[in-house]
């Protein structure tokens, strides 16, 4: 099976990908999921006109004389405790910020306009108010939100502020894309759980913890990272343990044709038919995909730099498709200059870990498989294409921008 370029196999990924069916959920536990369909208000906002200060509910009308008219104490309209006696002319009603406009007031005047209250009347100072017209410190019912406006459009992304005004629009649930639920499998004798220290030969198992991150940022559900040894019975069981409640398997490791190599092996035991075992990529060559029944499945590199490129370019799409998000959610291609030559990978596509400054990529010194350290550094991944040896200094090359928002 020859490799395929990164276009050919990411187009095969998606072939039959689509968004998963929607689910209604609590609008409290729907951060990050994706609206199925559009949603509107079931009734306005405000639901009546209420006050914005602290001070006096009053008719406009009895202001028009200016200077400093005396105006009868009436009810008291609080938050959440709205006044039921209407305000007659001449009088007020104590208002608190938020709380309903008592039938008869059309405005209110802040309590620092007051010159004087007593028992039976208050003093205002027109001077100081200016003219009042009805409506002064007044939010009118429906300002905000109409009934039956548009809130939100099917595909958008949910995040608290958007949660807040449904909930306050009417919906306590939502319909949703079902969150794809991911699977996450490592392998290698030499892995130890974070907290270790390790001897001579073994490392820390760090790419499960990162997968889990990566699928959490898109707003997919990663499932608690198994890891396995380097047992091919022992990585056949888990790897059917792991693909009972997935929708998507990756596995890290284990997937190249060494001794202890035994994922591939697993994988075509429990059913696997691979459409695609290599890519014409560095770091990543080495990336098995299919599908076992409903559950796509991954089999990525070991090396974290491989892991994390591969997972980028070809898992994260899927991902986002399945959220019912563009594929390239967050991850904008552009046209950068090069602030420092870019290797090429002879016949490969090279995808170079970069420093974004502006226009200007800085490719970083550290592009081994192995360098978690180039991961942490970067924000973008450069493209050097196929039979390239260097790209000079002042070159252009297409990049992907990890996280726009760290371009200084």
């Amino acid at each position: 099976m020859q490799p395929l370029e990164l276009d050919q196999a990411l187009a095969r990924v998606l072939a039959h990908a689509a968004p998963l069916d929607p689910v209604d959920v609590a609008v409290k536990g729907a951060r990050g999921a994706v609206l199925a369909s559009p949603l509107r208000a079931r009734w306005q906002l405000p639901l009546a006109d209420t006050g914005t200060m602290d001070g006096w509910a009053v008719s406009a009308a009895d202001l028009d004389g200016g200077g400093t008219p005396r105006l009868l104490r009436g009810s008291e309209s609080a938050a959440g405790h709205p006044s039921a006696i209407r305000l007659g002319p001449g009088q007020a009603a104590r208002i608190s910020t938020g709380a309903l406009l008592p039938a008869g007031a059309d405005a209110v005047i802040a309590q620092e306009d007051i010159i004087s209250v007593d028992a039976e009347a208050i003093v205002v100072d027109c001077g100081r108010t200016g003219p009042v017209a009805p409506g002064h410190f007044v939010r009118r019912a429906g300002s905000e939100v109409a009934e039956g406006e548009l809130l939100l459009g099917a595909g958008v992304q949910l995040n608290p502020a958007d949660l807040a005004l449904l909930a306050g629009t009417g919906h306590p649930t939502v319909p949703v894309h079902r969150r794809p639920r991911v699977a996450l499998v490592c392998t290698g004798d030499e892995l130890l759980p974070i907290g270790s220290t390790p001897a001579a030969g073994q490392i820390i198992s760090t790419n499960g913890m990162m997968l889990a991150g990566m699928v959490a940022e898109i707003g997919a559900c990663p499932l608690e990272p198994i890891t396995l040894g380097d047992d091919r019975q022992g990585t056949i069981d888990g790897i059917e343990r792991a693909l009972e409640n997935a929708d998507v398997l990756i596995t890290s490791g284990g997937i190249s044709v060494g001794d202890h190599d035994h994922v591939g092996a697993a994988l075509s035991s429990l059913g696997l038919e691979p459409e695609f075992r290599r890519l014409n990529l560095r770091p990543g060559r080495p990336l098995t995909f299919g599908r076992l029944g409903r559950t796509w499945v991954f089999a990525l590199p070991g090396n974290p730099a491989s892991t994390y490129v591969t997972f980028e370019l070809v898992v994260r799409p899927l991902l986002c498709r399945l959220l019912g998000l563009p594929i390239d959610w967050r991850r904008p291609r552009t046209s950068l200059r090069l602030a420092a030559p870019a290797r090429g990978a002879g016949g490969r596509l090279h995808v170079v870990r970069a420093v974004a400054e502006g226009e200007l990529a800085t490719p970083l010194q550290q592009q081994g498989s192995g360098s978690l350290r180039s991961l942490a550094g970067h924000n973008a991944l450069l493209f050097v294409p196929p039979g390239v040896g260097e790209l000079r200094s002042g070159a252009k090359v297409e990049a992907l921008l990890i996280d726009p928002s760290t371009r200084r």
